[in-house]
């Protein structure tokens, strides 16, 4: 079984907090979907401050419940979510379609990590390229390269004639 008790989360105040974990498990996933739509209806060209807002309180509620139970990897990447996503509804950054692409790569990974403390059996995610790439965001450096993409499917064969 995964890493369903934490020593941050055990004991919290003499407060056994894993009794919520399963509430966090579902309101993490509402704001993961929630944040991903957000993402997908993105226009990086007309990006408003409400929707950026609301990008950026998804992965806020994330890490904070994050913290709050010790699933130290999960705060740490939706940490670096929220300051890009911070410099994006500040105008300190405009957003571009690799910041939305990485964005969405990073929900993916927490998708992953969040099944791992659930039980699901799954190896660590490696997340080092995504906050590689988050934090040359922040720095500025709007040119930081996209993590690899899934190769493109081989072109069909022309059918005889």
């Amino acid at each position: 079984m995964g890493d369903m008790t934490s020593e941050g989360a055990s004991i919290s105040a003499g407060i056994d907090l894993s009794q919520f974990y399963q509430v966090f498990f579902e309101e993490a996933g509402e704001n993961l979907d929630n944040m991903e739509q957000l993402l997908l209806n993105l226009n990086v060209d007309e990006a408003d401050d409400e929707e950026l807002n609301a990008i950026f309180r998804c992965a806020h509620s994330i890490k904070g419940g994050a913290a709050t139970f010790g699933f130290s990897d999960v705060a740490e990447l939706t940490h670096q979510m929220e300051t890009l996503l911070d410099k994006l509804r500040r105008h300190e950054l405009t957003p571009t379609a690799p910041m939305v692409d990485v964005l969405l790569q990073s929900g993916d990974a927490l998708r992953a990590q969040l099944g791992r403390h659930q039980g699901s059996g799954a190896d660590p995610v490696d997340t080092a390229e995504l906050l590689s790439h988050i934090k040359g965001f922040v720095d500025g450096n709007g040119a930081a390269p996209a993590p690899a993409a899934a190769p493109a499917p081989a072109p069909a064969a022309a059918a005889p004639a």
